[in-house]
């Protein structure tokens, strides 16, 4: 039976940051040293500081959206959000990504995000509970991707690319789901996060060296069917 087109390979998490090249000890998608986005190939997209999160996104977001009368920002927006950008985030190489496809937030998402999950229904919440502004905004300081309770609930994250995103980030019509999603909440364990993608690249890489063994004649048919099948148990 043929696999569905969304059903692909979890991607394994870099062992090592390829720019300054810490280890990647939590199997994050961050450079815990130098913030570099692990997922990048240009090595130029970074995690989002929490000075340019907050001054530059939350703040900056707030004054634009009075400043030009409420209705220049929904039209503002119109045109930022298919590149997975609000108003402010295009003044500060901000962006909002899929962590799921890896690439940015489609315009749909976007407005759910900035208009109807940040605007009605935080507004309306926090209206009742003032606190759940806090709440929101402060959780990236506990959270090592440096996500928002928006976020989270989204499974999006906030990168800077000063420099633009790379194509392999831009936005795509309808991108299949390219990565598993790391989604830890602050109390979760990394590695668990970490050890299933792990488990299963561990297997198959001992299933090529097993059909090698084989094609070079190191092993009999039966020990390759007899390995074979231990190795695919373990999957």
């Amino acid at each position: 039976m043929a696999q569905p087109a969304y059903a692909v390979p979890i991607a394994e998490p870099a062992a090592e940051c390829p720019r300054c090249r810490a280890p990647n000890i939590t199997g994050g998608i961050f450079c815990d040293r130098c913030n570099l986005y692990l997922r990048d190939e240009s090595l130029s997209v970074e995690r989002a500081s929490y000075t340019r999160r907050i001054f530059g996104s939350y703040l900056l977001e707030q004054l634009l959206f009075w400043v030009t009368l409420i209705v220049g920002w929904f039209i503002w927006l119109a045109f930022t959000a298919p590149r997975g950008r609000s108003p402010a985030k295009s003044l500060t190489s901000l962006y909002v990504i899929n962590i799921e496809t890896g690439r940015t937030a489609s315009g749909g998402e976007m407005w759910l995000r900035e208009f109807a999950l940040k605007g009605l229904t935080m507004f309306l919440i926090g209206y009742m509970i003032p606190f759940l502004f806090l709440a929101d905004a402060f959780w990236m300081f506990f959270d090592r991707d440096r996500q928002t309770l928006h976020d989270k609930i989204l499974k999006q994250i906030v990168v800077y690319a000063p420099a633009g995103l790379p194509e392999s980030m831009r936005p795509q019509p309808g991108a299949p789901r390219k990565y598993a999603a790391v989604y830890a909440w602050p109390w979760q364990s990394t590695s668990a996060a970490a050890s299933a993608p792990a488990r299963v690249t561990d297997v198959a890489a001992d299933l090529r060296e097993l059909t090698r063994l084989k094609d070079e004649g190191l092993i009999t048919a039966e020990e390759f069917e007899e390995k074979r099948a231990a190795l695919v148990e373990k999957m």
